[in-house]
């Protein structure tokens, strides 16, 4: 027990001593266990809060026509909301249609019909114009949609939405009507929107579904039915098996771009992640390793001492080990809720949600900094054990 009290006291007299290097190490440590606490919890977090932005972009999942089927029946999609309630998705309804033009004359154009209430849940990035006079004033989707949009005289279903490419091409303002013809029948829409939208629905005209049905004749029959499956590549394969299995009259076919440019992305922000904290720890453990090498060549002749009244090689290391251990505990404590913290703030700017508190990374960080304050000791133990006392207390 007394070798145990002399052994702590010691130690604890080293910290009174030179508080000076023993900050220095702490600060290292605190910083190497601060950014191992952040990119932990972020690590951790990354896939499901990468896989959440990467559903703004749109499906990952569709349903199409088998063979030559040329539709769906509508009542597969009636059957799927029933079944799946928490997956968002988009039934759509494809057409060609021509318009007419002084300039160009009668041109085709792809007529594409959806459910305008639910197209903001799987494209929330998509933007609409509203003034004729301001076509750089835009809204997100979602606001658009929100309000009642009927045109004057005119039933819900009958209004269009120009891809910002189409109505560039044929020279459209919002607010007049746009002349479609179809099947040999024309009829007149009011232009509520322009959308921008970065893909193919640039150059289509967008207007409810229902109206599309009525226009077309083919109510109750969808070209394709658009899926935005959450989770990770594992997760939308395991749905689309299941839709298979269910309607086998359906083709299920994911979106292998938009999966494995997911998973390409998740894979290499993680190894970013994972090398900066190795490049970052090995900075702390040359820091931490310099630091101890001043205590121990400080301290020689102490060291010499204690080796001349009988201390052993172990117990003397085990001194130096014990004071950095004793930092590096403190440390991580420390680094622990500051990294939490900082990773918290990189979560709300980056990706505008917090982060869940997670337990296991306490003890992760904690092990982290051990493991780099033990072998930070490693090369200055090494110094203590080579040192002969007679050499030393000669003044050599």
């Amino acid at each position: 027990m007394l070798r145990q009290r002399l052994f702590f006291r010691i130690v604890y007299k080293a910290f009174r001593v030179q508080p000076g290097r023993m900050a220095a190490s702490f600060a290292a440590l605190a910083v190497g266990a601060t950014l191992a606490s952040a990119f932990l919890n972020l690590y951790f977090d990354l896939p499901r809060k990468m896989t959440a932005e990467f559903r703004t972009l749109g499906a990952n999942l569709i349903l199409a026509p088998r063979g030559t089927d040329a539709t769906v029946p509508q009542t597969t999609y009636t059957e799927l909301a029933q079944a799946h309630p928490q997956v968002p998705r988009l039934a759509w309804l494809y057409a060609v249609g021509n318009v007419g033009s002084q300039e160009a004359g009668d041109q085709e154009v792809i007529l594409a019909g959806t459910e305008l209430s639910r197209l903001a849940a799987l494209n929330p990035g998509w933007r609409v114009t509203t003034e004729p006079s301001e076509r750089n004033s835009s809204e997100p989707i979602g606001d658009f949609l929100s309000r009642p949009q009927t045109g004057p005289a005119e039933p819900e279903s009958r209004w269009l939405l120009a891809g910002a490419t189409a109505a560039s091409h044929f020279g459209w303002k919002v607010g007049e009507n746009v002349t479609i013809a179809y099947a040999g029948k024309e009829f007149a829409l009011p232009l509520l929107g322009i959308v921008s939208t970065g893909g193919s629905e640039d150059s289509q005209l967008l207007m409810p579904l229902a109206g599309l049905q009525e226009v077309t004749g083919r109510a109750g029959e969808l070209s394709l039915i658009a899926l935005a499956v959450p989770g990770a590549a594992e997760q939308v394969e395991a749905v689309r098996q299941q839709l298979a299995a269910r309607w086998p009259n359906v083709d299920a076919r994911p979106l292998r771009p938009v999966i494995e440019s997911e998973a390409r992305v998740i894979l290499k922000v993680r190894g970013l992640m994972f090398g900066l904290t190795a490049i970052v720890l090995a900075i702390v453990i040359l820091s931490v390793m310099t630091t101890v090498s001043g205590l121990v060549l400080d301290r020689r002749r102490d060291i010499g001492v204690m080796k001349s009244l009988g201390g052993t090689d172990r117990v003397i290391s085990m001194l130096f080990v014990a004071e950095t251990l004793s930092i590096a505990a403190l440390a991580a404590l420390l680094g622990y809720g500051v990294g939490l913290g900082l990773a918290q703030w990189a979560a709300e700017r980056i990706f505008a949600s917090p982060l869940p508190w997670r337990w296991d990374t306490l003890p992760a960080v904690v092990g982290v900094t051990l493991v780099v304050a033990f072998l930070a000791a490693a090369f200055p133990v090494y110094r203590v054990r080579r040192l002969d006392p007679a050499v030393v207390l000669r003044g050599n």
